[in-house]
């Protein structure tokens, strides 16, 4: 599992709480990394965030979403 460093934090997700932040391959967009899906006729996932907007993404006072080799962050800024 990457880690960056100390200054950086998984971002979860504001609607389910239990899944973390993701960005999809293939597209801009961040979603849960337990978005509902249907494969093969069976539904996986129990989420359903799903975004573009870098605004929807929920830190805290004094962090910003970095994207690090594809995986959303909040990180720290200095004060």
């Amino acid at each position: 599992m990457l880690n960056p460093g100390p200054n950086f934090r998984r971002i979860v997700c504001p609607e389910c709480r239990k899944g973390t932040i993701r960005l999809a391959s293939g597209t801009a967009r961040f979603q849960c990394s337990r978005l509902r899906q249907v494969i093969d006729g069976f539904q996986v996932g129990h989420c359903d965030f799903a975004t573009r907007d870098r605004a929807e993404i929920p830190v805290e006072p004094g962090e910003r979403v970095v994207v690090v080799d594809f995986t959303p962050f909040a990180q720290r800024t200095a004060p």
